[in-house]
């Protein structure tokens, strides 16, 4: 139990699964990144062991958790890196490690124009596969994120409008004191975003400003990279502020699974125990939705969600307030596709997705809350 003021720690992970072909490789020409799955899942077995995690238990004695953001690779005609191109496929392999007490999430590159996969889309308008990869996770699997963390930590104002209708928590503001706002949409840093830990709403007009849209943006910056790394003064001076404010507070960084994450993990907490030490503050390690209730003194608030195919197309029903305008509506169609509907709003808490009903023969819908607990329900015909 979380008794007192804490930093409250997110571990994310965009897990990519094995990274091979051309990608970057050492000096000595090794390479930098894990290419199996046999690999990454050996590094993984050992951080998800129950004695990993009580050995590198927070100072509440709580074991190490992660937030799994999981990619999904596919809409690119090109694959240069020899990335396993199938759905679920890294989520699959992540859920048959010892992850229940860690989250799941989403993490998404969008395919450019061009197809190649490995160049970064311009604009979020380039591709609809985002929509075709959370439709097949909710159906598919059965389950659905609550927080979403950008491929190159690119986002645009198109995504910021899209994202707004789908997601309670982004954990995708890579700011820091290393930010420069060069216009390189390949060291896309978050230049002029709020730099604080903590979250944000992000503005209509612009996602690296502050305004009146729903979902949260956290700040969360590279463990370790050749960019930017975790130091001893981003831990130290966070839990000063959480001393100084009496209040709890949010920090967030993140890794990649096709890395070997035990070294650098290690020496996160080892920074969080040392700055811990030296200033009285507490620390404890949270999942992403975990740590948005506990920042803004949210309840664990749940939705009721019900799905029925109707003569018009697929119609839904909430009991409680869901943050999203409209849920997340896929489809399964007679001739085997799986799509996402847009659903309109029909009245107090209901919406229809419309679609001649006999082309669909099962439904789910998702949304989530303002403390980021998202509810799924299903029809079939």
């Amino acid at each position: 139990m979380i008794d007192r003021p804490a930093l409250l720690v997110v571990h994310a992970v965009d897990t990519e699964g094995p990274l091979g072909g051309d990608a970057r490789r050492l000096p000595d020409g090794s390479p930098e990144f894990f290419d199996r799955w046999e690999d990454i899942e050996a590094s993984l077995a050992e951080l998800t062991s129950k004695a990993f995690r009580e050995e590198h238990c927070d100072s509440f004695g709580r074991p190490y958790v992660f937030d799994w953001f999981i990619l999904d690779f596919m809409g690119f005609r090109t694959n240069p890196k020899h990335r396993v191109a199938a759905y679920h496929d890294t989520y699959d392999h992540l859920v048959a490690l010892p992850t229940e007490p860690d989250a799941i999430d989403w993490h998404y590159h969008v395919p450019p124009a061009s197809g190649a996969g490995d160049e970064w889309s311009e604009t979020w308008l380039s591709s609809n596969e985002c929509n075709t990869i959370l439709a097949r996770r909710l159906l598919e699997r059965g389950t659905f994120p609550a927080a979403f963390r950008a491929g190159g930590t690119i986002e645009d104002d198109a995504g910021s409008h899209w994202l707004d209708e789908v997601f309670a928590l982004d954990f995708s503001n890579r700011v820091s004191e290393r930010s420069r706002g060069t216009g390189d949409l390949y060291s896309f840093d978050w230049h002029g975003a709020p730099a604080r830990w903590g979250s944000y709403h992000p503005a209509h007009h612009s996602f690296l400003e502050e305004g009146a849209m729903r979902r949260y943006i956290y700040r969360c910056i590279d463990l370790r990279s050749r960019y930017n790394e975790l130091t001893v003064d981003h831990v130290t001076e966070a839990m000063r502020e959480v001393a100084r404010s009496g209040s709890q507070l949010v920090l967030s960084y993140f890794s990649h699974d096709n890395r070997d994450m035990r070294p650098e993990t290690r020496s996160a907490v080892d920074l969080l125990r040392s700055a811990s030490a030296e200033t009285g503050v507490p620390w404890a390690s949270c999942t992403a939705a975990e740590a948005h209730r506990l920042f803004h003194g949210l309840d664990h608030d749940e939705l009721r969600l019900e799905v029925e195919l109707e003569p018009q197309g697929v119609a839904v029903r909430a009991e409680g307030e869901p943050l999203q305008r409209t849920p997340f509506v896929a489809a399964e169609l007679a001739d085997g596709r799986i799509v996402r509907l847009v659903a309109r709003e029909t009245g107090a808490r209901r919406w229809l997705a419309p679609l001649e009903g006999a082309l669909v023969s099962r439904a789910g819908a998702a949304a989530s809350t303002r403390a980021a607990v998202v509810t799924t329900a299903f029809a079939e015909r």
